[in-house]
């Protein structure tokens, strides 16, 4: 049974303890790819999501793993930027707080990203893997996602499951990827992103 056909409870409980086993149980802290699901730095990746911000301001990934991803952005980005993750895999969130970004380690909270209060125009940029939430909470989040977004800031969708399933074969056969992070949200939220394709990841940007 796929974990998307799961009851909402059991679903956020098989799936934090699939990834703590693939991020955690052999590691002892010094790997800083692995809690993000990578083998190596995925430069590539981290500049197109840097390539969609565009002005100074409050940013969040749902789902941030140590908060490498946010650390590229702020390392990397010509504007001002403060970070903010969320993620329920405390030593994740431990890393995150203590190696990775400890100036902001307060901004960095432990928890399932469909009961984190959001707020209202609280963030310019929002990254968000619909993978992370069950069915019955997608249109409530996404709802929770829009209300958070700031006038001109992006929600940027994205997802790296598919494409890490199925990327060796992409690699055999030189195929292109042409998965699409809007095929796992409601059709009206879909239609109003902007696509990007590319081999290691499907993005869609909504631009508030």
């Amino acid at each position: 049974m796929g974990e998307r056909t799961l009851r909402r409870d059991e679903f956020y409980r098989v799936r934090r303890q699939r990834l703590w086993n693939m991020y955690w149980k052999k590691n002892r802290g010094s790997d800083i790819f692995m809690p993000n699901g990578f083998r190596e730095y995925p430069e590539e990746i981290y500049d197109l999501f840097l390539s969609l911000i565009d002005h100074d301001g409050k940013v969040i990934d749902l789902g941030c793993g140590n908060g490498l991803m946010l650390r590229h952005l702020l390392t990397k980005s010509k504007y001002r930027l403060i970070p903010y993750g969320v993620d329920f895999i405390e030593e994740s969130i431990r890393q995150a707080r203590e190696v990775i970004l400890p100036m902001y380690a307060e901004n960095f909270k432990v928890g399932n990203i469909v009961d984190i209060d959001l707020g209202a125009n609280s963030f310019d940029f929002i990254f968000f893997d619909p993978y992370n939430v069950h069915s019955d909470d997608m249109q409530g989040m996404i709802d929770k996602l829009l209300r958070a977004c700031k006038s001109g800031g992006k929600v940027i969708f994205y997802t790296y499951k598919d494409v890490i399933k199925v990327l060796r074969l992409l690699k055999i056969f030189r195929l292109k990827w042409i998965g699409w992070v809007g095929d796992l949200l409601p059709q009206d939220i879909a239609n109003r992103l902007k696509r990007i394709d590319h081999h290691e990841v499907s993005v869609g940007v909504y631009k508030a």
